[in-house]
């Protein structure tokens, strides 16, 4: 049988393997230490790496673990499990609000719609099970984004255009990167016509112990109905029932 080799790829796991053993993070120079590499390819490779969502770069420039490195393997049964214990909680939440609620997952710049509960009054919108969308562009991409760490989204968006849907939509990091600073202050992101003209929503993550976000939940309407005197109300109440679904999720985990 063949044996094929690839340096890159090898650097890669054996970095990933590294930030994996680690409880403090790594520096630079620890990954050159450990991995013998060059610093300069070290730190591109972490770069890659952090861009990816397989590791990410904390504020006093250590080195972890990303999130889509915890998730490897295991994606389609976290989103399952996640979905099938929250969809509950979306029904309650669309007849409390009379609107469309989604559920959805932040794919390296994209969001997936994994769950959508909706009710005779709601305005008939794209957002549909399946459906992918621009995170940059969606009140659940932004809330998603919001608690990652600001070089791994700079990274994110280093060779790629945000795209405009509307005279509203961001279309420069540096203007998204200022929104989500302001959303994470917040707690949950707005999306005021930047994806479809007319159509607002409101984002909460769901947040787990250490801080991550593996999905989002948002409330969606005409801008007529969802105006600025029930924004605030409605972000309040998105981050309550993201509490409630974080609680599920820790109980079924306690019971199994």
């Amino acid at each position: 049988m063949a044996t094929y080799k690839n340096q890159s790829l090898e650097r890669g796991f054996q970095i990933l393997e590294y930030l994996g053993d680690s409880t403090k993070g790594r520096a630079v120079s620890d990954v050159v230490r450990a991995t013998g590499l060059h610093r300069a390819t070290a730190h591109r490779l972490l770069e890659v790496l952090c861009g990816m969502g397989y590791a990410y770069k904390a504020e006093d420039r250590r080195y972890w673990i990303g999130y889509n490195a915890q998730l490897f393997g295991n994606r389609s049964n976290m989103v399952a499990r996640i979905t099938h214990h929250a969809h509950p909680f979306l029904v309650t939440l669309a007849h409390e609000v009379d609107e469309t609620v989604a559920l959805g997952f932040l794919e390296g710049i994209q969001v997936f719609i994994a769950d959508r509960v909706s009710t005779d009054r709601a305005h008939r919108s794209e957002v549909q099970v399946g459906t992918y969308f621009d995170a940059h562009a969606t009140s659940l991409g932004k809330a998603l984004l919001s608690v990652r760490p600001v070089n791994e989204v700079r990274a994110s968006y280093k060779n790629t255009r945000l795209s405009a849907y509307t005279g509203k939509t961001i279309t420069d990091v540096d203007s998204l990167l200022r929104d989500l600073s302001k959303i994470k202050k917040r707690g949950y992101s707005i999306n005021d016509e930047e994806g479809s003209p007319g159509i607002r929503s409101v984002s909460a993550p769901v947040l787990n112990l250490d801080g991550r976000a593996a999905c989002s939940l948002a409330v969606t309407g005409p801008r007529a109905r969802l105006d600025d005197s029930k924004i605030e109300r409605v972000g309040v109440l998105l981050q309550n029932v993201a509490s409630e679904i974080v609680a599920q999720l820790a109980r079924q985990s306690g019971d199994s």
